[in-house]
């Protein structure tokens, strides 16, 4: 009878066990891998009129700054808190920019393993020659920037607003908190020839977290108590908040340096409406008046070529 009782859990167990692994990879919660999406940020970044000509960018780092650790309020988590691949996603809002016409973008990343590749390419066609025995070309140039990008995730602000309600009713039971966070990114465009800051840019974006709890306790007779729980949270991905600050400041450094006539619009109708699109989000926290006079400001400082034209 004992044999049984045991060959039955075992059994059982195995039975649960298959049934788990089926409940991990087969249900509507898992996906498989895809493209990652697009957000509202790099659309912008992605539609915005094309330059006159493409600006040389180069970009040797982009790091975390914060240096902190994530907190899980248990034991130390020495993960950082934010992601360290902030350099990939400045590239990519780089490259994304204007539909991939706004920059010339120079790979300085991982320039050691450039130049090591390089020189064995050097070295081999040095040594060989094609098969009528004329020497083998050598290498063309390397690209070189005329903008140096510096700066990187510069804070980590957690809980910058908690809060949450409960209520208990005969046993019945139910809770909902919520979380705010704040990340800020910081880019500079440094001139390499005189090596002169042009251009400084933030950005922050919130990283929101909720999670909602119920409870149920209920006598069923005097020496039987059924207790039940649920619950579920959902968190904003951090390299995702990331990934839109650094595309916001891209988009910035962009709407920046056309007001400061580092570089034009090769439409210009099209440039005035994304500097005026631009000026009205980056001052939406003024008030009314202010705004209005902001505006008016700012159409002074768009630079006008309707008379131009007509006179050419």
């Amino acid at each position: 009878m004992f044999l049984k009782k045991i060959i039955f859990i075992g059994t059982y167990s195995l039975l649960l066990l298959g049934c788990s692994q089926t409940a991990l990879y087969d249900n509507s919660m898992v996906h498989e891998a895809n493209v990652t999406d697009t957000t509202r940020a790099g659309e912008i970044l992605k539609k915005l009129p094309a330059p006159e000509q493409k600006v040389p960018v180069v970009v040797y780092e982009f790091q975390d700054q914060t240096g902190q650790f994530k907190d899980n309020g248990k034991y130390p988590d020495y993960s950082s808190v934010v992601t360290k691949g902030g350099q990939s996603m400045l590239i990519k809002a780089l490259i994304d920019s204007g539909d991939k016409k706004w920059f010339t973008i120079a790979e300085r990343g991982s320039l050691k393993n450039l130049l090591q590749e390089r020189q064995i390419i050097n070295m081999t066609r040095n040594q060989y020659k094609t098969p009528d025995g004329q020497k083998l070309p050598n290498l063309p140039p390397m690209i070189y920037g005329g903008l140096m990008l510096e700066g990187g995730i510069i804070a980590y602000d957690s809980n910058i607003a908690t809060g949450g309600a409960g209520a208990t009713y005969l046993g019945i039971s139910g809770s909902t908190q919520y979380r705010r966070d704040l990340v800020t990114v910081y880019i500079r465009a440094v001139n390499v020839q005189t090596g002169e800051v042009l251009l400084s840019v933030t950005s922050s974006k919130t990283i929101y977290s909720a999670s909602v709890d119920a409870n149920l306790l209920k006598y069923i007779t005097y020496d039987k108590l059924f207790q039940a729980e649920a619950g579920f949270s959902l968190n904003e991905p951090t390299q995702l908040a990331v990934r839109q600050a650094i595309e916001t400041a891209v988009y910035s450094l962009i709407m920046e340096g056309a007001i400061n006539k580092l570089w034009n619009f090769r439409n210009r109708v099209d440039g005035k409406k994304a500097i005026s699109e631009y000026l009205d989000l980056r001052d939406r926290k003024i008030s009314p008046p202010e705004r209005s006079n902001s505006k008016k400001k700012t159409q002074d400082q768009i630079p006008n070529n309707d008379n131009k034209d007509q006179n050419q």
